[in-house]
């Protein structure tokens, strides 16, 4: 196999799929593994049977990996308390940075003890909090609350707010009501130091922004560089999804590749040594991972340029396919459940498609345009741009019933311009808390900026026939598109290497 790393990883993608689908005893398919673990041991001489056992063994770890994550533990909080319990005290430590909105603040809660009445004991497991009072709320708080607990609605169309809970471990909400419930602040800073440090770095850079700059570049710009979303209007979302741009304000594998250019060009500058730079890079990209809320699609980012990273670091060779597939072997070993996320999905499909057809469709554009400097520079972001677009369109049709005709285009002038809004956004945060009194100068030029963005995406949107609604599109349609652009891509080289094999 020329990338064993990738087979692999995607026969261990195949096992967490067929766990979710087909049921079976635990115990068959861990006593079948260990069987075929000494058989391919034994017949490691022979590469193909080797190879072939290899592939299956990584389907079943799959299987086991999706399995094993749906036994919860006998002290968790799910197993412990029927739902829709009347009155239920919980003690517990906040672990992540509350969200506030208008009407409740919202948390992650880590159970430590749990109570019905007078009857207390022992839990553990992860629920969602909402609190319908004013109050402030940090992350490492260690609370008691009372409430009632039930769990997450599940809808029979569209949005399945139950499952997503669910692929992050939560199984509860518990809901504390405006006029009912209870809360009492045990203790501060019980949680990690590391996490409580980079929270507040976070808060610093959200107070520059929303001082500073208008509400609507304040929501923006949180969204661009922290991640923050909360503040943005549903209209302004809307056109981001049409115009398939909303990409720009998810902090993804666009915005870490940003911070770790700014980190990495900032080190080099003040004259760091090759090796620590990269140590330092990693660091800080982790802090940032962690700042904006650690989301799945950060971590994501944050583990392909750490792994990126680690390559240079070593000096070797960098492989996309493997680093992608290591990537995923990491985020899928730790959370299984991942896989069915549509941002997953779109982050790894997006990647891929990028690394394997833009050579393709940048060969052909002739050669002596490749010479011309503005030209090469147009000819690659057209690439790129209609590499990801061809390469997740089916999805993009599956999971949100739209195609637009003018992502290619709409992608070609924002996602750069992004870029600078990023990097000038970030160097205004930095400047706003190392030198308040310059921040305001800085803020003019970012508000101008965004501005523009968006007169930008309102005049693209307003083009006639810029994106159409679509029917309900069945998901074998999708596999058979990505079957019929592998041949379409891969026909050329297969008929001409055959032409030479018979040469």
């Amino acid at each position: 196999m020329k990338r064993p790393l990738a087979a692999l990883t995607v026969f261990y993608c195949l096992g967490i799929i067929l766990a979710d689908l087909m049921p079976a005893g635990l115990r068959i398919i861990m006593a079948a593994g260990v069987i075929i673990f000494f058989a391919a041991s034994l017949l490691r001489v022979k590469n193909y049977i080797f190879a072939a056992l290899l592939l299956f063994l990584a389907l079943l770890f799959g299987y086991l990996s999706l399995k094993n994550s749906c036994q919860l533990p006998k002290c968790h909080i799910a197993k412990l308390i029927p739902y829709k319990a009347e009155s239920v005290s919980v003690v517990g430590v906040i672990d992540n940075d509350p969200i506030y909105q208008d009407r409740n603040v919202s948390f992650i809660l880590k159970t430590e003890k749990v109570g019905i009445g007078d009857f207390w004991q022992k839990a553990c497991g992860k629920i969602l909090v909402r609190v319908f009072k004013k109050e402030a709320f940090f992350y490492g708080d260690r609370l008691f609350l009372r409430g009632n607990l039930y769990r997450p609605f599940s809808f029979s169309k569209g949005f399945d707010y139950r499952n997503y809970l669910k692929h992050q471990n939560i199984y509860l909400i518990l809901s504390l009501g405006k006029d009912s419930g209870m809360v009492k602040h045990l203790e501060k800073n019980a949680g990690n130091s590391v996490l409580s440090f980079s929270f507040k770095i976070k808060h610093r850079f959200r107070e520059v922004i929303i001082k500073n700059l208008s509400p609507f570049s304040a929501g923006i710009m949180n969204a661009l560089i922290l991640g923050d979303r909360q503040d943005l209007s549903q209209h302004l979302l809307d056109i981001l999804m049409k115009l398939g741009t909303i990409h720009i304000i998810a902090i993804s594998g666009f915005n870490v590749g940003i911070v770790a250019f700014i980190i990495l060009l900032i080190l080099k500058i003040i004259k760091i040594p090759r090796k620590p730079r990269y140590i330092f890079t990693i660091l800080l990209l982790i802090i940032y991972c962690v700042l904006t809320g650690a989301s799945p699609p950060v971590v994501r980012a944050t583990v392909m340029a750490v792994i990126f990273l680690c390559a240079y670091f070593f000096e070797r060779e960098v492989d996309i396919y493997n680093s992608l597939s290591l990537a995923i072997l990491i985020i899928l070993g730790v959370n299984p459940w991942q896989i069915f996320e549509i941002s997953f999905q779109l982050s790894f499909l997006s990647v891929i498609s990028i690394v394997w057809l833009t050579p393709k469709i940048k060969s052909i554009f002739p050669e002596k345009l490749d010479k011309i400097p503005w030209l090469r520079f147009l000819i690659l972001t057209f690439s790129v741009s209609f590499a990801a677009w061809i390469g997740l369109l089916p999805l993009i049709a599956y999971y949100f019933r739209t195609f637009t005709t003018i992502t290619v285009l709409a992608n070609m002038i924002i996602v750069p311009y992004s870029a600078v809004i990023t990097t000038t956004g970030f160097s205004f945060a930095l400047i706003g808390i190392l030198i308040p009194p310059l921040a305001p100068i800085f803020a003019v030029t970012n508000e101008l900026l965004i501005l523009i963005l968006f007169r930008i995406h309102y005049f693209l949107v307003g083009i006639p026939g810029a994106y159409f609604k679509l029917p309900n599109i069945s998901f074998v349609y999708v596999l058979l598109y990505y079957i019929l652009l592998a041949s379409i891509f891969n026909f050329p080289k297969f008929y001409f290497n055959n032409r030479l094999h018979k040469k």
